[in-house]
């Protein structure tokens, strides 16, 4: 009989991370940046390891004894645009050739800047990223009037003169015109309740952000197999392609759910528990003060040089996206028995395409009521809007957007989710096996 104690569900204590561009809301990682915690001493990451087990003995087979995702939720001061995937075919030389001209250009900025301290950088940044926010929404078609008013504000920051300053300014608004028309852009607000998976090596850009994209997994095909099929030859594949995984290019598959805003951008995301990201391209920040204006990404006087730009090359996908393939839309469930004024959405659980987690949304009207079943491995509980009541072991918990739950493996039984008002919530798990895995 299992200790009740051992696995109740977590009620979990979220983590701010404050960036330039917004803030990031981590809710529920065992990374050791932002980790989630159980009470100001005790972590999530902390409890696993003293009892792997409440992830459960199908997910350490499949990802190891790592918690293998989290959610967190994402907020910038910029508009509801993101670029995602190449929209038509092109050539990774060519590619490549475009971003190296593009960190000549940037260098060739810096080299013209006049910035005598972290005052006059920051009063430089504000220019410069006022200018490629407006070029950015006209989609970095030709304005003078916008480059000459950038020129004239430049001239406090810069020792170029008035017609060198044009000049470049016009062949950065050229460089990232000519990449941006290759990818997809996409209006988030239009992707309201769907979720949109940016599966590793997809290149993408948060408006506002660097273009960027994470290593690609040596181990999907194994996950794909063992999921589907099961059997001893998946479960060598699966070893052998786990062996090939490194700490510094660990895979970060990623979905986001745009949420209502004001106009700014609000996402909600899940992902593989990896922080490697790989940025090729940044078009509104791409310097930093650190005693002297620098590169943000690769050297501090170059940015990224040539050969490590062709090494980045080899971990894009560059074959054609199209915006629908990556789309998920909800699809009505069965809410179970019990359950009322509530409805139960299932987002994404497609194991031959993506074997990575799975998601569900279940939407609670007032005095909403459902349960959660018992699950063979851990699940994730986060609040999108409105408050939540959990009621699991005689116990109850307040969930809110920043206050998730995970619910461990193998519980008793399951847990009962309620709500007063309106309220939204995502359930995170991983694919269930389908073949002959043992599980």
């Amino acid at each position: 009989m299992p200790d009740p104690r051992a696995v109740a569900p977590l009620r979990l204590i979220s983590r701010r991370a404050i960036k330039a561009w917004g803030e990031e809301l981590w809710l529920n990682s065992t990374r050791p940046e932002f980790p989630a915690m159980l009470s100001k001493k005790r972590s999530l990451a902390q409890a696993l390891r003293r009892r792997p087990q409440l992830l459960g003995s199908w997910s350490r087979r499949l990802f190891g004894p790592d918690l293998p995702v989290f959610a967190k939720f994402i907020r910038t001061d910029f508009p509801p645009i993101a670029h995602i995937g190449f929209s038509t075919l092109v050539r990774p030389q060519e590619f490549l050739s475009w971003i190296c001209r593009e960190q000549d250009l940037l260098a060739a900025l810096r080299r013209g800047l006049r910035l005598p301290d972290e005052r006059a950088f920051h009063g430089f940044e504000r220019v410069y990223e006022g200018w490629a926010t407006d070029q950015a929404l006209a989609g970095w078609e030709a304005a003078p009037a916008r480059d000459r008013r950038f020129v004239r504000a430049m001239g406090r920051y810069c020792r170029l003169d008035r017609e060198d300053m044009s000049r470049l300014a016009e062949d950065l608004r050229r460089s990232h015109q000519r990449m941006v028309r290759v990818l997809n852009e996409v209006d988030l607000r239009k992707e309201t309740g769907n979720l949109l998976m940016i599966k590793a090596g997809l290149l993408h850009a948060l408006f506002g952000l660097s273009l960027q994209f994470h290593p690609q997994d040596p181990t999907q095909e194994a996950l794909q197999e063992f999921i589907l099929a099961g059997g001893g030859r998946a479960v060598k594949k699966l070893r052998q392609a786990r062996q090939r995984l490194c700490a510094d290019a660990a895979p970060k598959s990623e979905v986001w759910m745009s949420l209502p805003g004001d106009g700014k951008l609000r996402l909600a995301e899940v992902q593989q528990s990896s922080d490697c990201t790989r940025s090729v391209a940044d078009f509104f920040t791409p310097f930093v003060w650190m005693k002297g204006a620098r590169f943000r990404k690769g050297h501090p006087a170059l940015g990224l040089t040539d050969a490590s730009l062709r090494r980045l090359m080899e971990g894009i996908d560059f074959s054609v996206t199209t915006v629908s393939s990556i789309r998920c839309r909800a699809q009505a469930l069965d809410p179970g028995a019990g359950a009322r004024r509530c409805r139960l959405w299932e987002l994404l659980d497609r194991p031959a395409l993506w074997p990575f987690f799975t998601v569900r949304r279940l939407d609670l009207g007032e005095g909403g009521r459902a349960t959660v079943p018992a699950a063979r491995t851990f699940q994730h509980l986060v609040v999108l809007s409105g408050g939540i009541r959990l009621e699991s072991l005689g116990r109850s918990w307040r969930l809110a957007p920043a206050a998730a739950a995970f619910l461990p493996a193998d519980l008793p039984q399951g847990c009962t989710v309620s709500a007063a008002a309106p309220a939204s919530l995502l359930l995170v798990g991983i694919p269930a096996p389908r073949g002959d895995c043992g599980a």
